[in-house]
């Protein structure tokens, strides 16, 4: 039997929308995620859009991404993600402004698993460890807006 997983968590932070959504791209993930390191397949540029396809390889796994929303207008994207061998599922980041200056993500994983070894990751991949891992994500995303000085081009993603 198919084992499928559905985690939502929501994180804020001090930034607006404009400078928190480009985070959540793959060469934005660069700048705060420890071992982030996209191969950018199409286009070859690391400018985020629709239909753009990456490869990251991490904790032995390599994974194959695909942009299939990007709608900075709106402050979401969607990605879809395959790990060979082991799962697939889509990864939506929506951001919302709250107030001046300040913005709430909402970060939704939607894994199936593909093989035992895909259920052996989903099982692990309980709500308190999502939780766990985006308010690490948090953590980080904020102390490198707190830390990087604003770009012209950070709302240019």
């Amino acid at each position: 039997m198919t084992m499928h997983v559905a985690r939502v968590h929501v994180i804020e932070f001090d930034g607006p929308v404009e400078r928190v959504l480009p985070l959540f791209t793959p060469e934005g993930e660069e700048a705060w995620a420890d071992g982030w390191a996209p191969e950018y397949l199409h286009p070859a540029t690391k400018k985020t859009c629709r239909d753009m396809v990456f490869r990251t390889r991490h904790g032995g796994e390599e994974t194959l991404w695909a942009c299939v929303d990007w709608d900075p207008a709106n402050g979401t994207t969607r990605y879809v993600r395959v790990t060979p061998g082991s799962r697939m599922g889509f990864v939506k980041v929506e951001c919302r402004a709250i107030d001046a200056g300040r913005t709430r993500a909402t970060v939704s994983y939607d894994l199936t698993a593909l093989t035992d070894r895909g259920k052996q990751v989903l099982a692990e991949l309980t709500d308190a460890a999502f939780r766990d891992m985006i308010d690490g994500w948090q953590a980080k995303i904020s102390a490198h807006l707190k830390n990087a000085p604003m770009r012209a081009d950070d709302s240019a993603h």
